[in-house]
């Protein structure tokens, strides 16, 4: 999300929406003196990144982006014994010369520096601590220009840090959108402005290679969102880069592809951005500011397949990937490989993203032999396992379980992307598609939430493919219309709560109270359809509410467990604040003349804000009151012990 966005939300929301100012500041504060110190929170100093200086010490220029060696539209950066050197991207500026970065080379608090990745106008780097620190050179509304970040994210500003799992990264990497690359050209081929925003994502390719987290600037501090890797998530990546939101990733056979995704372009967005899944041609240019009210055009793009680099004589490729930013809209993008030519000369390989044709450029690189990759006459790498899994079950409502239909999905994938939704009646099955997208959330998460912790929330629409009806008997096509033909391609009229035990599917409109989105079955609003993994649930008011809190994979101290409890309250208390500076200013501008305003987008903004405000709430709520509970009874049979 997009840092001008944080002054929208503080600013601006003060200004037409409400009291969300005042509660961005008094959040901050309470959450400061109610909670204190978290006695759980570990910083994990990532590993040396030896190998790393690919393009030399102290090169002329870098060519590459490593961990070590890195660049952006302005300056060439390095990290040198824990401290980051630059020198300009363009050899007529006058900082020709190394330099120590910001005068000292190293980070607030004279913390060194062990990784980095630039894109754009900005430098991320990570300490030897396990956090990160951003410099962004451009001045915006929203930012400072020629100082370190030590904070991102919103509603509140927190420190970004590596955890135990996120430390043991393959790769990491910036991508940002901003002024530079204008505009962005969704599936239907129409061009949205940049307007002021700068979108800056932090791509991370876990150890597995197959999952991709990521952080972004407007939304928690946190590593707990995912993209989905190539081929459903099974594809291993060796190493990823990023540029102007774009992902690049190649495996250990040289097998390569490339996506633009980030929490705007994959629907993540709509109290900012207005979706559809109807295709439609826009007469706006990316050039034109208001191209960026215009509908973005859903579902997002899919992983590309880049073509194979040509290798004989003494040619190869590395692990050293790089995809660079170079100019306007999603064509902008150059991809580079280094490796060696025919001649055994290194250099590295390039081609502009979606060109067939890869040419050889001569640099002086050095990469040691483990990083070279064995690619063998088009040999397929290793694929893992994928996350999709099968839920199947009924729909519930005030009356019990529907009779005669059934549901089922045959391929949830917990991490992203569509799906198939097939409704059997009477012995016929209808094969319909969802399309989840994660769903904002206003509080920091579990790192994997929906598996490790409480479920997973996302917003859902729902598509009826063309062929749906074939061959089924009229009664049915009749039954199905009845039921699913007015959400077709309605947006986001649907709210799912996933975990990897069971999925509750809600019809917004049919909710007679917007709660959780299913995750209180004792008190049932509407109707909802109740999938589960493995054996099928017959009985929906049995549902456990403890399944919510999910799995630990550790026991806590007693410290730990009372952190818990004042960080849960604090959370409720969040929620409350939340809902009485956003919820009546919504309302005042929903039935108000400004409902009519769209620049700036008070008509977006109260599209969905009060749906998903009021989804996050209610479950906060429902699991902080499990996890407070829980938790003192865990505090209880600790002193029972003593």
């Amino acid at each position: 999300m997009n840092d001008t966005r944080l002054f929208k939300h503080s600013c601006l929301a003060a200004l037409v929406i409400g009291f969300t100012a005042v509660f961005s500041t008094s959040c901050a504060i309470s959450r400061a003196l109610y909670l204190g110190k978290d006695p759980g929170l570990r910083h994990y100093a990532p590993e040396e990144a030896g190998g790393e200086d690919v393009n030399g010490s102290f090169p002329d220029a870098v060519y590459i982006k490593t961990r070590t060696q890195t660049f952006n539209l302005y300056h060439y950066y390095i990290i040198s014994d824990g401290h980051i050197w630059y020198k300009s991207a363009s050899p007529a500026a006058e900082l020709s010369a190394w330099t120590l970065f910001a005068k000292t080379g190293l980070l607030p608090g004279g913390k060194a520096a062990a990784e980095l990745s630039a894109d754009a106008d900005e430098l991320v780097a990570l300490s030897t601590g396990g956090a990160f620190y951003r410099y962004c050179v451009d001045k915006t509304i929203a930012h400072a220009s020629g100082m370190w970040l030590s904070k991102q994210g919103w509603p509140k500003e927190e420190p970004l840090l590596l955890d135990a799992e996120t430390a043991q990264n393959r790769a990491w990497a910036l991508g940002k959108r901003n002024a530079h690359v204008l505009y962005y050209e969704d599936p239907f081929g129409n061009q949205h402005h940049n307007g002021t925003m700068e979108i800056a994502t932090t791509y991370m390719l876990m150890a597995d290679g197959q999952e991709i987290r990521y952080a972004d600037t407007g939304v928690p501090s946190d590593f707990s969102r995912n993209f989905i890797g190539p081929e459903r998530g099974t594809f291993k990546a060796a190493a990823l880069s990023a540029g102007a939101s774009t992902m690049f990733v190649i495996n250990d056979a040289g097998e390569m592809y490339t996506r633009l995704a980030d929490f705007d372009t994959t629907g993540s967005d709509p109290m900012f951005f207005k979706y559809t899944y109807t295709p439609y041609k826009s007469a706006l240019q990316g050039g034109d500011y208001f191209s960026n009210l215009t509908e973005w055009g859903l579902p997002p793009e899919d992983w590309r397949t880049q073509p194979p680099i040509p290798l004989v004589g003494d040619a190869a490729i590395t692990r050293h990937i790089t995809i660079v930013q170079n100019g306007q809209g999603n064509a902008a993008r150059e991809l580079r490989v280094a490796g060696r030519n025919a001649a055994g000369e290194t250099g590295y390989w390039h081609k502009a993203i979606f060109d067939e044709a890869w040419e050889f450029t001569t640099a002086p690189l050095f990469f040691a032999a483990d990083t070279i990759l064995d690619v063998d006459g088009g040999r397929r790498g290793v694929r893992g396992q994928s996350l999709d899994k099968r839920y199947a079950g009924y729909l519930w409502h005030d009356r019990g379980q529907e009779s005669v239909w059934s549901y089922e999905i045959p391929n949830f994938n917990i991490l992203e992307g569509d799906c198939d939704f097939r409704v059997t009646w009477r012995g016929e099955t209808c094969a319909l598609r969802l399309h989840p997208v994660e769903m904002w959330t206003y509080l920091k998460r579990d790192y994997m939430p929906g598996r490790k912790g409480p479920p997973k929330l996302f917003m859902v629409t729902l598509e009826i493919p063309e062929d749906a009806y074939r061959g089924l008997s009229a009664a049915f096509v009749s039954q199905l219309k009845e039921k699913f033909a007015k959400s077709g391609r309605a947006y986001f009229a649907y709210t799912l709560a996933a975990s990897e035990d069971f999925l509750i599917l809600r019809e917004v409109a049919k909710t007679t109270r917007i709660n959780a989105d299913g995750v209180e079955p004792a008190r049932t609003e509407g109707p909802l359809v109740f999938l589960t993994a493995e054996s099928v649930s017959n009985y929906y008011p049995g549902f456990s509410e403890t399944r919510l809190l999910g799995n630990s994979d550790r026991e806590m101290t007693r410290a730990e467990l009372k952190y818990q409890i004042r960080a849960e309250k604090w959370a409720q208390l969040t929620a409350f604040k939340f809902n009485f500076g956003y919820i009546p200013a919504h309302y005042i501008a929903r039935f108000s003349p400004l409902r009519l305003i769209d620049a700036p987008k008070i008509r977006t903004m109260t599209n969905f804000g009060n749906r998903i405000v009021l989804a996050n709430s209610a479950f906060v709520y429902t699991i902080s009151r499990l996890r407070i509970a829980e938790n003192g009874r865990l505090l209880a049979a600790m002193g029972k012990e003593r």
